[in-house]
């Protein structure tokens, strides 16, 4: 008996050749890249979404705010609108540092300290506004441990504007919107109640 020690070749079997290869990583960066193109979308949708909710909301309570303080909403100037509006929106919503009157913007008004003041006529959100508990994402404490403002779903703040007769105001009652997703004012993706 003879044993063969040459190794039989089998016909017919090959490798991947190099374009076949490209053309399989390309067709799945292509997929991968649409995936990545519609998640962003959906998210920066659902923000919107989101921000469209809180504004609803937001506006409501506002009146709610202004009947239970005698139809008085705080005045605002163009710089309080840049730079305090969250933190008026806070103040409203929440009841913290409003003083004994209850009302934001008047001699009376105190210190944040995290809590409703005990003249607050009531807190309006007391579960999205609560520093101590911002599941919600709707209060910036920058960095510190006390609220500061209240902002929309991309960390801008709320803008809030009450200057009745003013030719600037666009709702007869008060301005309330977010700058949108690209952070400038004024833009077309602002959600706005006007």
């Amino acid at each position: 008996m003879t044993i063969s020690l040459k190794p039989k070749r089998i016909k017919g079997l090959r490798g991947f050749t190099l374009v076949e290869l490209l053309t399989v990583v390309t067709i799945i960066v292509i997929l991968s890249g649409m995936v990545v193109g519609v998640s962003a979308f959906v998210q920066r949708k659902a923000a919107v979404d989101r921000a469209k909710a809180q504004l609803a909301t937001f506006n409501l309570k506002i009146i709610e705010y202004k009947n239970d303080a005698g139809g008085f909403l705080p005045p605002t100037s163009e710089e309080d609108v840049e730079a305090r509006s969250g933190l008026i929106l806070y103040r409203m919503l929440y009841g913290d540092g409003v003083g004994d009157d209850g009302i934001v913007g008047t001699a009376d008004d105190g210190a944040l300290d995290g809590r409703p003041d005990e003249g607050a006529f009531r807190v309006y959100l007391p579960d999205q506004l609560d520093p101590d508990n911002n599941n919600h994402n709707m209060i910036n404490k920058k960095g510190g441990e006390l609220p500061v403002e209240v902002v929309d779903p991309w960390g801008n703040p709320w803008r809030f504007r009450n200057q009745r007769g003013d030719p600037s105001q666009k709702n007869p009652d008060f301005d309330l919107w977010s700058i949108g997703p690209d952070g400038k004012n004024g833009t077309v993706d602002d959600i706005k109640n006007w």
